[in-house]
């Protein structure tokens, strides 16, 4: 039974997420009936609302249950638990300062701009914030369904509640869910109502039909020019390619430009070099003196070297025989 409540559950929400476009994180409103249940049973609401909204399975960009990411664990940054003034003050009137201090530490505070002195019951209060523009008749006071205007969720609420006349009239507004407990133990999202499963089903025959049923193209015949224009391919225009500009090369690196002499003239100047006398070139005549003194350099080194040769002769005999 559980994971068939579970499988029914997440089809439900993916109709809420689709169609009514319901996001992270959920808004949930409780009546002070339901708190008073909660706090007195020490029920944990908010991980037993995780467990039959399933926020983390049905917004996974995958679609699987896997639950890594840290904000996917904690229901508190997936879930947020309202409670509107009207219902606040009457949690005031109980004189409960246990189960007040336990709704301040765990529920948000929702404004109704309803007036605190003159508190309304949690059914008025609760269905004139889901049902946002829906409209009395002007003559009488309604107190049957049937005569009033209905609206749509715009806040998109999760509503809470044990109060049956609420959620009577909850299930003629489009995208409400509802969730309530069965024999005060078991807590349970009733099924989608009929006039939310209709609205569903006009928002998705609007998409396979959207354009068709256009009233500019109803009544009217097209011609077969504005078919087959139609039907041809819209021809794109071709990119513009710009021609490179070709830069100027440095002035200082480029050699200067040389006059050319016309052929007649060249000719008439290599006559005029040819019939000229070569000239001679001229010889080096190099100095004898250079010469002579060399010579005579080396006959004194020959003198000298042949008077030393004499004179150490001369010492060595005097210093053997003496």
């Amino acid at each position: 039974m559980r994971q068939k409540r579970s499988k029914s559950y997440k089809k439900q929400m993916l109709v809420y997420k689709n169609t009514f476009k319901f996001r992270l994180p959920y808004q949930i409103i409780c009546d002070e009936h339901i708190i008073e249940e909660t706090y007195t049973k020490r029920y944990n609401l908010l991980n037993n609302l995780n467990k039959i909204l399933q926020p983390n399975i049905i917004h996974a960009s995958n679609g699987s249950k896997q639950e890594t990411d840290e904000a996917s664990l904690n229901p508190k940054k997936t879930l947020k638990l309202f409670v509107t003034q009207c219902s606040m003050q009457h949690i005031y009137e109980t004189k409960n300062e246990d189960l007040i201090e336990f709704v301040k530490y765990n529920f948000e505070r929702r404004r109704c701009n309803h007036d605190y002195k003159d508190p309304k019951t949690s059914e008025d209060c609760i269905f004139s914030i889901t049902n946002v523009t829906g409209k009395k008749d002007e003559n009488e006071v309604i107190k049957n369904i049937n005569n009033m205007v209905i609206g749509t969720n715009k806040h998109k609420y999760i509503i809470c509640t044990q109060d049956i006349n609420l959620r009577r009239k909850l299930r003629r507004v489009p995208g409400v869910p509802i969730v309530h407990f069965m024999n005060s133990n078991v807590l349970l999202l009733e099924p989608i109502s009929d006039t939310s499963k209709q609205y569903s089903e006009n928002f998705e025959s609007q998409k396979l039909t959207h354009g068709l049923n256009d009233s500019k193209n109803a009544g009217f015949k097209r011609s077969v020019e504005q078919m087959n224009n139609s039907a041809a391919p819209t021809e794109t225009p071709l990119p513009v390619i710009k021609k490179k500009s070709t830069n100027n090369p440095n002035p200082l690196s480029v050699k200067k430009k040389v006059a050319k002499v016309p052929v007649h003239e060249k000719n008439e100047e290599t006559k005029s070099e040819s019939t000229e006398p070569a000239k001679k070139k001229r010889k080096r005549v190099r100095s004898k003196k250079n010469s002579s003194a060399t010579s005579e350099d080396k006959e004194d080194d020959k003198t000298l070297k042949a008077d030393t040769s004499a004179w150490l002769l001369l010492y060595t005999y005097e210093f053997v025989f003496f």
